[in-house]
């Protein structure tokens, strides 16, 4: 079914939601529908399975926000929740998102009428309180609607004091992550939990990935909404969202990532990392390189998030960064922020490095751009190989624009590198952290789907250490492809790594200790190795002489065996009679047949006879 045809005015649905959720609705600013939500309404609030596929900021979440309002609400007018029993569950695969959810839930039904009876959710996710916690809340309030992440709800739903079988509609936000090898144990779990007799919406920007597994949620005879507004181009993204790469060196690509978020005009911008412990590091390190610019807070806001971190740390540094009050706010992520996330006002979106996934690039992508807003996302693809990135990407129907690459003069290199440098010796824990973001790089690279472009043996390993600040190649498999490698590692010697210090003093005194102790075995290996050196050279002639004594010796036994062989032969020779034929015996012969006949005496004697085993 397609979207493009079908009016948007709340009015036209040919199935009327309820007034004050209509109300709620206009209030809250949505005065008309998008076409996905046109489509979808009428579908899921009444009887019919739906797998929805539309781009990012088309407004999914409240084509199934409102399907789920509208089943609660008239289940509650057949009769009222009793304790343990629940109407809806929604579930996305991260806790950021299921969060989102839930607030948007909870900004609809704030504005519904005081008297009769009132919805209410509940959001369940790891790491903010247990699941006893969870239940008792559960239980005293009496929620209709349950969000949260597959594993939580699971774990939720399989307490005997939780009760089922009055759950009306099941939602699975970016449906395909969830159908992934990830999730989807739980996710099937958590659908045999349910009644079958129950309406099942499955959202995401990028359904189609999830193929033939959409069948495992006991969905039967679905309908899929795609949405192919005039507001969505070719490209499977919005209109108002400009794609665009750049090329780059390896290894100046933090620099220019540090020169974008100084001179370009942005309000907020997400920046993906590879990596956990990448956002991390990097994050530390920005932080004094802008403090360093003697730029505060007012003006650049740096914030990071990442999948490593607990959900209310998590939560919270997206609130601080969806309220952010700075003229510009940064936000360094991993791919746990890629999806379904509706941040106001990101302009630009910017990753260092494409995802292994390309299903995850246009996800990424979509957190600018929303809501025909404009929006820019670029990605740095290296020199070489990476550059048939944007070809792989053509055939998926995602064109990209290449962009000039910011210029770093050298003078702004000079001085990143210094500050960098001086901030990466103040503390040696922060080599160590660079060295993993370097080995969790290449572990990342080689993970890519598309294996033919992203290949290991293309890397430049020497410009992505200096990327990191690193002074020595880590000990690894994948350097067997860097090409003249350097001495134990080794490729810069400006570090003394016998003075560099942790700032941890427990650290440093063990790291102090190890010192003392590698130098100790080293010192005995040294005076081992010269002591063994020292007595070679001392007996050498002594050892000549006596393998030439034993040379001689051998030969003299040579000659002794063939003369006495000789001697035997003469002496049969003597004792023939004159009219026996001369027989003319080969000593080389003799000595085969007198080997041959000891052999067969030795056989003998060690079997015991020819007739022990009889």
């Amino acid at each position: 079914m397609k979207a493009e045809k079908t009016s948007v005015a709340w009015d036209s649905l040919p199935y009327q939601i309820t007034p004050w959720v209509k109300d709620a609705m206009v209030t809250l600013g949505f005065t008309t529908m998008t076409p996905v939500q046109a489509s979808t309404i009428p579908l899921l609030s009444q009887h019919k399975d739906v797998v929805v596929e539309a781009v990012t900021g088309s407004g999914k979440t409240l084509a199934f926000v409102i399907p789920v309002l509208e089943k609660v609400i008239k289940s509650m007018k057949d009769s009222e929740f009793k304790k343990g029993y629940f109407g809806a569950v929604i579930i996305s695969p991260t806790r950021e998102l299921a969060d989102q959810i839930d607030s948007v839930i909870q900004s609809i039904i704030k504005l519904q009428p005081e008297d009769g009876l009132q919805i209410k959710s509940q959001l369940l996710v790891g790491s903010i309180q247990s699941v006893r916690e969870d239940l008792s809340d559960f239980l005293l309030n009496k929620p209709q609607v349950l969000i949260g992440t597959p594993g939580r709800m699971l774990d939720f739903m399989s307490h005997n004091s939780v009760r089922t079988n009055r759950c009306e509609i099941l939602i699975l936000d970016e449906a395909d992550k969830l159908l992934d090898v990830g999730f989807l144990n739980d996710t099937q779990l958590i659908v045999r939990l349910l009644p079958t007799q129950r309406r099942t919406g499955l959202f995401s920007a990028t359904i189609s990935g999830a193929g033939s597994d959409i069948f495992k949620t006991g969905m039967t005879n679905p309908v899929k909404v795609t949405v192919k507004s005039s507001s969505i181009n070719s490209n499977s993204a919005p209109e108002s969202l400009n794609l665009s790469y750049m090329i780059v060196d390896p290894e100046l690509k933090l620099k220019i990532l540090l020169q974008m978020i100084l001179s370009f005009r942005y309000k907020k911008v997400i920046v993906y990392f590879p990596t956990n412990f990448a956002v991390t590091h990097f994050y530390s390190l920005f932080t004094d390189i802008i403090e360093r610019k003697g730029l505060d807070e007012s003006e650049i806001q740096l914030h990071s998030l990442h999948g490593k971190l607990e959900a209310k740390p998590r939560l919270k540094t997206l609130t601080k960064f969806a309220e952010s009050y700075a003229s510009k706010s940064v936000l360094f992520t991993t791919d746990v922020s890629a999806r379904g996330l509706d941040i106001p006002d990101v302009d630009l979106v910017i990753q260092l490095d494409p995802p292994t996934e390309p299903d995850v690039f246009l996800h990424r992508c979509g957190r600018t751009g929303r809501a025909n807003k404009i929006g820019t996302a670029i990605t740095m693809l290296n020199e070489g190989r990476e550059e048939e990135y944007v070809n792989f990407l053509n055939v998926k129907n995602v064109n990209l624009k290449l962009v000039n690459t910011p210029d770093v003069s050298d003078q702004e290199n000079e001085w990143y590198d210094e500050n960098s440098r001086s901030w990466l010796l103040e503390d040696r824990l922060r080599y160590d952290h660079a060295v993993r973001c370097y080995v969790g790089y290449v572990m990342y690279y080689s993970k890519h789907v598309a294996s033919s472009i992203f290949r290991l043996s293309e890397l430049d390993y020497l410009k992505l250490a200096k990327l990191h600040g690193l002074v020595r190649f880590p000990k690894m498999p994948e350097n067997k492809y860097i090409k003249e490698f350097p001495k134990d590692g080794w490729f810069d010697d400006s570090i003394d790594f016998d003075t560099y210090s942790y700032k941890d003093i427990t650290k440093e005194e063990t790291r102090l200790v190890e010192l003392k102790t590698e130098k100790r075995k080293k010192e005995r290996k040294e005076k081992a190795l010269m002591k063994k050196e020292l007595k070679e050279k001392n007996s050498a002639w002594s050892k000549k002489v006596d393998n030439k004594e034993t040379k001689q010796d051998r030969h003299s036994k040579i000659l002794k065996k063939r003369e006495a062989v000789e001697a035997e032969m003469k002496r049969q020779r003597d004792e023939q009679d004159d009219d026996d034929s001369e027989v003319e015996v080969d000593w080389k012969d003799m000595v085969r047949a007198n080997k041959k006949k000891k052999k067969v005496n030795s056989d003998v004697q060690s079997s015991g006879g020819f007739f022990d085993d009889l």
